[in-house]
């Protein structure tokens, strides 16, 4: 029989692992005000692994739940410590999927904002690449031949 502490346990486990990603995202915001490639790769990354982990965890409560019997589940009712505790982690992961939605948008927005300035500069790099190819007749005939060689 699985007792209700195995499934708080587990619990616990899915909540840090939601801190985990909200400290992640905030941790990445500068790096994309920055424009910073690099650091949003890497945050990004990280990312991606606490979703897997997630992914993993949350099959892992599936099958937990699943096996946990009606009695564990009449225990709940009461107001014994382990549910107290559920109540806690209940109320924890309310505010963090809060947290997490908050962060979203804001990342959302800023790779709207980043995505609106890489657009602008292409358009800018584009508008200004017929004044720079040696097509342009900027060169001298003899120096077209050496920069297309």
């Amino acid at each position: 029989m699985h007792s209700l502490p195995q499934l708080n346990d587990l619990l616990e486990q899915r909540i840090a692992l939601l801190r985990r990603l909200a400290e992640s995202l905030e941790g990445s915001q500068p790096a994309l005000v920055r424009n910073d490639a690099e650091a949003i790769a890497r945050g990004a990354a990280h990312q991606a692994e606490l979703c897997r982990q997630w992914s993993l965890l949350e099959e892992q409560l599936r099958r937990e739940s699943e096996r946990r019997p009606r009695a564990a589940e009449a225990q709940a009712a009461d107001l014994s410590p382990e549910t107290l505790h559920s109540a806690q982690l209940e109320q924890e992961w309310a505010a963090l999927g809060a947290r997490i939605r908050h962060l979203t948008r804001v990342h959302w927005s800023l790779l709207r904002h980043m995505q609106r300035s890489l657009a602008v500069l292409a358009r800018v790099i584009e508008s200004c690449a017929p004044t720079y190819t040696p097509e342009s007749g900027l060169l001298r005939p003899e120096a077209q031949l050496r920069v297309g060689e």
